[in-house]
């Protein structure tokens, strides 16, 4: 039928009509990578998108190249490319983006992901929603030390050891546990919201058809 639209006219056909209906009741779920893709293009499935003045100017502060300040509770001064990692993790994350740190041992990697856990947190988006680190048992101590000394604002929860609980969670902005409680718990840790995934030495799961790897 042909269609009246502001001072124009339109024909479509019943197929057409079908799939605007469709649309309307059942709106698509976009993935972060498909909901930037269309911020981006400012398009989505040929229908131009319109950003509000706010959006745009978060897509145009995480996409440039300007420095992001480090939180402010971080006791540490970060070296040049520390400070690179910590802007390219936390933009990341911004928008929805995993990373890969391969960095060299000693370089400062944990360090560059809890100023970036830090940095959520002071801005809000840590919350209902908890980040998770999955560290080698012999990195759990390490972790929770290296949190407290450099930031000491972000509450760890260590998950490990036969009376471990999940309820202290609820006061904590991250929890800290293993492959192994990932392995024999993966099911109730996959019911909890996370913001965050970290997954430290992640060669442990190099081999998709291991238990380990799949929980």
């Amino acid at each position: 039928g042909i269609v009246k639209l502001q001072d124009q006219y339109a024909y479509f056909d019943e197929k057409q009509v079908k799939a605007l209906l469709d649309k309307l009741e059942s709106p698509p779920a976009l993935s972060g990578q498909e909901l930037l893709q269309s911020a981006l293009a400012e398009d989505y499935d040929g229908a131009p998108i319109k950003l509000s003045p706010a959006a745009r100017k978060l897509l145009d502060d995480l996409l440039s190249g300007g420095p992001v300040p480090l939180p402010a509770g971080l006791e540490a001064t970060l070296r040049p490319y520390q400070q690179r990692g910590f802007e390219w993790l936390y933009k990341n994350a911004r928008i929805g983006f995993g990373s890969l740190i391969a960095d060299d041992m000693g370089l400062g990697k944990t360090l560059q992901v809890i100023a970036t856990l830090l940095k959520l947190k002071e801005e809000g988006s840590l919350g209902d929603q908890k980040a998770i680190a999955i560290v080698p048992t012999t990195l759990l101590t390490n972790w929770y030390k290296e949190i407290q000394k450099f930031a000491p604002g972000l509450s760890a929860h260590v998950y490990h050891g036969p009376g471990r609980s999940l309820d202290p969670l609820d006061n904590a902005d991250l929890l800290v546990t293993t492959y192994g409680v990932v392995r024999s718990e993966g099911a109730a840790l996959a019911r909890k919201k996370w913001l965050a995934i970290v997954i430290d030495e992640a060669q442990n799961i190099k081999n998709p058809t291991t238990a380990q790897s799949k929980a």
